[in-house]
Parts: C-alpha cells; sequence; structure tokens
C-alpha cells in the first residue's frame, strides 16, 4: 500500500476506500451471480428493494418556522453585555498578545514560512473582523433593540425548501 506521509491518509483514508472497492466488487459479483442463475429472484428482489421511502412527512418538523425570539429578548441585557465583552476581551488578545510570525514559525508547516505567515495573519485579521462585528452585535442588542430586530427580521427570513424545490423527493426510476 503506497504510503502518503500523511496519518490519516496512510490508516484512514486508504483503507477505508480499498474496503469500500473491495465490498462493492463482492456485490456486485453475487448480482451477476444471481442474474445469472436466478434471474426472475434477483428482479422480484429489485422490486421490492426498489420502492420509494418519502422523506417529506419525516422532515415536516424542521420545515415548520419557530419563534424564538422570547427568550432571547427577555434575557437581552446580559446577552448583549456577553457578547460586548466576549468580543472586546478577544478583540484586544488578537491585536495586542497575538504574534503572527511566532504562530507561523510554531505551526512548522511544509508550505513557504511566507505563504504560512500570509495564512495566520489572514486568519487572524478575519477574527478581528469577526470580534468587530460581535461587538456591534452586542452594542445594538442592549442599546439598539429597535433596529436590531429590523436587522433580525430581515435575515431571519424563513425560505420554506419545500415551497423552493417541490420535487425534490419524486422518485425517478430511469434507470430501470
Amino acid at each position: 500500500m503506497p504510503q502518503f506521509g500523511n496519518y490519516v491518509v496512510d490508516q484512514l483514508i486508504v483503507p477505508s476506500v480499498v474496503w469500500f472497492f473491495f465490498i462493492g466488487g463482492v456485490a456486485a459479483a453475487l448480482v451477476g451471480a444471481g442474474l445469472i442463475l436466478r434471474h426472475d429472484a434477483i428482479l422480484r428482489l429489485f422490486r421490492v428493494m426498489n420502492r420509494e421511502v418519502s422523506t417529506r412527512l419525516l422532515s415536516k418538523p424542521l420545515a415548520i418556522p419557530r419563534d424564538s425570539d422570547g427568550l432571547a429578548w427577555k434575557y437581552r441585557r446580559p446577552l448583549a453585555a456577553f457578547f460586548a465583552i466576549g468580543a472586546a476581551y478577544s478583540l484586544y488578545g488578537l491585536i495586542v498578545h497575538a504574534d503572527d510570525a511566532a504562530l507561523a514559525a510554531l505551526l512548522k508547516p511544509d508550505y513557504p514560512p511566507l505563504a504560512v505567515q500570509w495564512m495566520v495573519e489572514s486568519a487572524r485579521l478575519f477574527l478581528i473582523a469577526s470580534c468587530v462585528l460581535s461587538l456591534a452585535i452586542g452594542i445594538l442588542i442592549g442599546f439598539f433593540p429597535d433596529t436590531m430586530r429590523t436587522l433580525e427580521r430581515q435575515a431571519s427570513r424563513w425560505v420554506s425548501t419545500r415551497r423552493l424545490v417541490p420535487d425534490a423527493d419524486k422518485m425517478v426510476l430511469t434507470l430501470d
């Protein structure tokens, strides 16, 4: 078996793919032998197994919109404080204490050091932007609840996947 030098690839992915193809090959050989030896029985088995199972009934509870505003807006002040304090603390740590070059050197990847430093710096800048957004959300929840409700109402529009793709669970038997 080829060695790729990566534990996940060598120990998990390659053996899983080999077993998948082995089991699929054995199943295909058994079906082929069954079609040659017991043609009618295998076709009856295919008709029994080839039935429609609709997920529409099972997924109906997932498609119903639910109102969760009550709990969040009941405790909006502690929620706003949590957002604002957590975002401010993270923002302080990312701006003052984060050292991109040290973190890039700590990772010791096989890629060029300049590329790794660029990726680490990009990740840090993304986290800083996320913290600023979280801080803004905390301030909006705490001091401007009407503005936050308007933004939330616009962002939380419900889209029915049943109406969007009405024939998604329709069974199509063109291959048979």
